[in-house]
């Protein structure tokens, strides 16, 4: 008798467990750079962070689909239209239910963070010659740089926002772009390839460019002259819209 009442103890504790339930997590990522690439231009050239919160479903093999956004922050500076190209960058290991594949909706923030600053360069030694040389290539770019940079932000928030950017970017050229553009060459020289490095005293040379990007990853004096440029739109911009990354706690999901 005293058994039977051990064995159905234990088989009343047995049901009370219930099912053993794994929650979907995900096995892949967009990386840093596929986040950069699809980091709004005016956000990414003032610094500003964005969250975009996403709920989406997913397929056995772990491809998501059925993908809404359910909230943004801040608004107006279309951080939720660069999050297509990154949803094909996530797989899920998907859920399961005593240790059958069991797939529910998965809810997820997708972060946009301002870069970090380089090391500091730890390079070949940059020779003056050079530099020279990167500066008599570069001497064409002027002031045409800011309009074209205002053109690209204006083109990257909402329509009501467009003027008032292309006016913030444009300031912030006028007060930052010179000493910008005197710490460029100097960058491109820190950047290149050592093969490019080496083609740089023969008058005939062309190389290819990194991008700003690239340069800025790289060199910690371009850097610090793009946070000085970028630190006059954030303050300009912050003060007229919000920057408040907090996500809507009301949002429906």
């Amino acid at each position: 008798m005293a058994a039977a009442a051990v064995v159905g103890t234990l088989t009343l504790a047995s049901c009370e467990k219930g099912p053993e339930v794994v929650p979907a997590k995900f096995a892949a990522r967009p990386s840093v750079s596929d986040i950069n690439e699809a980091y709004p231009v005016f956000a990414r050239m003032a610094r500003i962070p964005g969250k975009v919160k996403m709920r989406c479903e997913y397929t056995i093999s772990g491809t998501l689909q059925r993908c809404r956004q359910v909230a943004v922050a801040p608004e107006g500076l279309n951080f939720e239209k660069s999050v297509s190209r990154l949803l094909a960058k996530y797989t899920v290991t998907p859920q399961t239910y005593d240790g059958r594949p069991a797939p529910a909706p998965i809810t997820f923030v997708i972060s946009f963070d301002p870069p970090a600053a380089p090391q500091p360069y730890a390079g070949e030694p940059v020779r003056d010659a050079d530099v020279a040389s990167l500066r008599r290539q570069l001497s064409y770019i002027g002031a045409a740089e800011g309009e074209s940079a205002a053109y690209r932000a204006a083109r990257t928030v909402e329509v009501d926002r467009m003027n008032v950017v292309s006016g913030m970017v444009t300031r912030a050229f006028e007060a930052e772009g010179a000493q910008r553009r005197a710490t460029m060459p100097l960058a491109v020289v820190q950047t290149i390839q050592p093969d490019d490095r080496a083609r740089l005293s023969r008058p005939d040379a062309y190389i290819m460019l990194p991008t700003i990007w690239q340069i800025e990853a790289t060199s910690p004096e371009f850097f610090a002259a793009n946070e000085r440029l970028a630190a006059h739109m954030r303050n300009a911009y912050c003060a007229a819209y919000s920057c408040s990354t907090e996500l809507p706690a009301t949002a429906a999901e």
